[in-house]
């Protein structure tokens, strides 16, 4: 009974763990969301009043930041939960959403990159403001402070998702950054350095979307999970009288996946040795979203 009871206390106190870890991180990617939208509008009059289309293409790369924040944390919402129609959960959600995300990234990097691209032909005038200069500069802080908050949550609640969020707020910073140095040398210089900040934005907008696209496709198509096939290969092998194992995984979502399993035991291995690893690895297994299957027939997992 003492027994049964500590497992229920420990099943009691993850499960409030993995709730207050789905709301941190919702709480955090739909906060980044709003931020997001706010500073997108900012730059967009900013770059309007000066008439640079290097402000006003980060600025919209600020509303590809809004879609990709709000569908992390639509991710996070639907993990773990299950539908009479999804026995597995709609953890897989998250990269449909990702996928969407790509195609606007590329599409807006494209528009931009045309339209700065027209600019190296004709020169329109580019009004250099001090207001517009500190509150671009402002944006960039408030990028900065993001990363450093997403940082904070990867730290307490490590997530591919979060760490994804990080990398983008200090690439937007960096960005916003080139974009003033662009700004600041259009008042004395003849080239361009406008159009060029705007080309250099957009292609890199591409370039992300195009690296989003690959990763969320081979996701939805089913491709090899290495990182957690590669865990749990080695929690088999660590086990006592384990040979060897055949894995076949199954990508649920960032929180979940389903693996069938075969054990290979040593000759020496009896039913207690059997019975201690499969329980072991299954245990282990489910905490870290892992629900593992084991094959007892001799055909190829």
């Amino acid at each position: 009974m003492g027994k049964g009871f500590r497992a229920a206390k420990d099943g009691g106190i993850m499960a409030a763990s993995a709730a207050k870890e789905k709301k941190v991180k919702i709480i955090a990617s739909a906060c980044g969301s709003g931020v997001n939208f706010v500073l997108g509008i900012t730059k967009v009059l900013c770059g309007v009043y000066t008439n640079s289309i290097a402000i006003i293409s980060d600025g919209v790369n600020n509303f590809g930041d809004v879609f990709s924040s709000a569908g992390a944390a639509v991710g996070f919402s639907l993990e773990g939960k299950k539908r009479s129609n999804f026995p597995s959960g709609l953890g897989r959600t998250e990269y449909a959403a990702e996928l969407l995300m790509a195609v606007i990234i590329i599409a807006v990097g494209a528009v931009f990159a045309w339209q700065a691209s027209d600019r190296f032909f004709y020169h329109p005038v580019v009004t250099f403001s001090w207001v517009q200069f500190g509150i671009i500069a402002a944006t960039a802080a408030v990028k900065a402070g993001m990363a450093a908050g997403y940082a904070a949550v990867y730290r307490g609640y490590p997530s591919g998702v979060i760490k994804a969020l990080v990398i983008d707020s200090i690439l937007d910073a960096c960005i916003t950054l080139f974009t003033l140095a662009g700004l600041f040398l259009a008042r004395y210089i003849s080239f361009p350095a406008d159009a060029a900040v705007g080309l250099a934005v957009s292609i890199i907008m591409i370039v992300q979307g195009i690296k989003l696209l690959f990763d969320a496709m081979y996701k939805l198509l089913g491709g090899r999970d290495e990182r957690r096939e590669k865990g749990l290969e080695r929690l088999a092998l660590d086990q006592k009288g384990v040979k060897g194992v055949r894995i076949r995984l199954y990508d649920c979502g960032a929180k979940r996946a389903e693996a069938y399993m075969r054990l290979d035991f040593e000759e020496w291995a009896g039913q207690e040795e059997i019975l201690a690893a499969e329980e072991t690895i299954k245990a282990v297994a489910e905490k870290y979203g892992i629900f593992v299957t084991y094959a007892r027939i001799e055909e190829e997992i």
